[in-house]
């Protein structure tokens, strides 16, 4: 009880703006556990307590360990869970994402009117050429993630986490030729691999009772992911050209970020509900001269227990990002995905998941999760390619 106490009053002396925030959040929340639980917007994170009010150890997916009442996590809603003191948690988290049309604002756009109408900053001479339009187009492009996590519980109120990721990012672009840019060329396939960059994040336990539970977030992402990744990109004259990839296929930012966040769960009986806010703010330019805008992401979630240890969940997620601030002077030349100003956006997920514990089989400490779904609202800092579907799984074992 003292270290709630403590943990109370080191709240109150927070800033006003910061208070304003865990208060916003919680309350949001607080109103999306109606009797019919439906969700708000979500991201990372929870936690949970057993009904009798009495501590249970968590596993990373905010699971209790005897795998019935808890507040069930989608799969893609990770690096939020608490475990309990002394205890460790190891999770290994793959996901999926295609991508693919051309958005400008919420409007698709084919290959051909950007190749035709998309104006480049200023216009380049190759090979005694002169072009004014982007000739380099997207057509679609694969990524996955295969992250892997650990956590440990310091204490009950304190958790500290260190993620990291291998990045597999493949993308397909149609090159135009000719003066006027109206006469497809051929296609290239061009792929980055390796480690991104990596999260190191404390999670502070600011509120609990029996049903419901507030925790908050603070970590650093670290630049351990490359900025310097090359593609072989097929050039309107015909010729292949080596020329540093695009900042989207490149494996980490290059910078370190802040990563702010706020967690609210809560359950009775089989429903289980939750809400998180999670941000992603630079601290200031990477070594090539630039860093990503400020990422914002809202989410919230509702699950239903149809049997012992197997619960479905439905989430709604909604994602602000600000365009790319700065340049690599290196990120060049007619694809469109060399513009900074090109990135960023506004984006509404509508998911779809299902958790299964191991607990009813014996396995005490192991949840498998898996969550698909697609967006239903996307207005982007066009012309981008526009997302058409993602998936994640989440395997989590605890000690």
């Amino acid at each position: 009880m003292e270290r709630y106490t403590h943990i109370q009053k080191n709240f109150l002396c927070l800033g006003r703006r910061h208070r304003g925030v865990i208060t916003a959040v919680a309350l949001a929340s607080s109103l999306a556990a109606a009797p019919a639980y439906a969700a708000d917007l979500s991201m990372p994170g929870p936690m949970t307590m057993d009904m009798s009010g009495q501590g249970a150890s968590m596993d990373m997916n905010g699971q209790s360990m005897d795998g019935m009442d808890h507040a069930a996590i989608p799969a893609g809603v990770y690096g939020a869970g608490m475990v309990g003191a002394g205890h460790f948690m190891f999770s290994y988290t793959p996901s999926y994402m295609r991508m693919e049309d051309n958005y400008i604002g919420s409007s698709i756009v084919s290959p051909d009117t950007i190749a035709t109408t998309v104006k480049l900053p200023m216009p380049m001479m190759m090979m005694g050429m002169t072009f004014d339009t982007y000739r380099i187009v997207p057509t679609s492009m694969d990524m996955q993630m295969h992250m892997f996590h650990a956590m440990y519980g310091v204490t009950d109120w304190l958790n500290i986490m260190v993620m990291g990721a291998y990045d597999l990012k493949s993308m397909t672009m149609l090159t135009y030729k000719g003066a006027m840019g109206d006469t497809a060329l051929g296609s290239t396939t061009n792929r980055t691999s390796g480690f991104g960059d990596t999260s190191v994040m404390s999670l502070w336990r600011v509120y609990k009772d029996p049903i419901n539970e507030v925790h908050i977030n603070v970590g650093l992402s670290l630049p351990t992911g490359s900025t310097t990744e090359t593609m072989n990109m097929l050039m309107p004259m015909g010729t292949y050209m080596t020329m540093r990839a695009n900042y989207g296929m490149q494996l980490g930012t290059g910078t370190v970020d802040l990563l702010p966040g706020v967690t609210y769960l809560g359950h009775i009986a089989q429903w289980s509900w939750g809400a998180i806010y999670r941000g992603r703010l630079a601290l200031g330019d990477n070594t090539e001269g630039y860093e990503y805008g400020y990422r914002q992401e809202i989410s919230g979630w509702a699950g239903y227990r149809w049997i012992p240890g197997v619960t479905s969940t439905f989430r709604v997620q909604g994602e602000v990002d600000d365009r790319i601030h700065g340049a690599d002077p290196q990120i060049m030349g007619l694809m469109q995905g060399s513009n900074p100003y090109f990135y960023g956006g506004q984006r509404i997920n509508l998911l779809g998941g299902l958790e299964v514990s191991g607990a009813p089989f014996g396995l005490q400490h192991v949840s498998l999760a898996i969550e698909g779904g697609a967006p239903v609202y996307q207005n982007l800092n066009g012309p981008q390619l526009g997302e058409a579907w993602q998936l994640t799984g989440a395997l989590h074992v605890g000690f």
